[in-house]
């Protein structure tokens, strides 16, 4: 029997003195990062400013504050950082044009795996629509193969462009701040407008001109000087 106990004692020494000598590890196993991303609106319209939000947190889905969040889509790539709940928020700076984007989020820090996550947004094209049902308020003059219309303006937009509707079509203008008198600050968003403007037909090309020509115009009784001042006009 005392060997019996003297053989198991000496076995249990032999193993305490193995344990002893096992190196232990420094390391800390890192916890994985739990990372959700969306698009604030989705889809925005053309020209608009699209707004990253996501969350960050740990297995148990407590929120991992001040994590190091890189943002790319488009032509853009940002990092911020969390927020005390762990979430973040990054609008963009530049405008998009249409279109499907991917948006990748990276998630960084500091005793835990990199949190990866993705999304989708879409740009739609801005298309105006049909503010004003009829637009034609004076009649067209017909001159050769030139007509002059009134019509008005139903929306501008940040391109400084305008839209005239003629009824069952939209004709759109081009570089038309200097036409109205517009300043850069008026385009800083999209605006209905209702403003009388010429336009002059020839053949099937469309000009945009202040409304003064077809006042000028439809004043006119002698052909041939009305021939020739729409034309000028049109030259000019």
């Amino acid at each position: 029997m005392n060997r019996i106990l003297l053989s198991v004692c000496a076995v249990l020494l032999e193993i305490t003195i193995i344990m002893s000598n096992v190196q232990v590890s420094d390391s800390i196993l890192s916890d994985k990062m739990l990372v959700t991303v969306k698009v604030e609106k989705d889809p925005i319209t053309e020209g608009g400013y699209p707004i990253i939000l996501g969350t960050v947190k740990d297995q148990g889905y407590k929120p991992v504050p001040n994590a190091n969040v890189l943002i790319a889509f488009g032509s853009v790539i940002i990092t911020i950082t969390s927020d005390a709940q762990g979430n973040f928020r990054y609008q963009s700076a530049t405008p998009f044009t249409h279109g499907t984007y991917e948006v990748d989020v990276t998630v960084s820090k500091t005793g835990y795996v990199k949190g990866l996550a993705s999304t989708t947004f879409t740009v739609k094209p801005n298309v105006v629509a049909s503010t004003v049902p009829k637009t034609i308020t004076g009649l067209p003059i017909q001159v050769g193969n030139y007509m002059v219309f009134l019509g008005k303006v139903t929306q501008w937009n940040l391109e400084t462009t305008c839209f005239v509707n003629f009824s069952d079509k939209h004709m759109r203008f081009l570089k038309t701040c200097d036409l109205f008198g517009w300043s850069p600050d008026d385009f800083k968003t999209d605006q209905p407008m209702i403003s009388t403007v010429s336009v002059l037909q020839y053949h099937d090309i469309f000009k945009l001109f202040s409304k003064q020509v077809y006042f000028t115009a439809v004043g006119m009784t002698n052909d041939t000087v009305l021939k020739k001042f729409v034309s000028d006009t049109w030259a000019s």
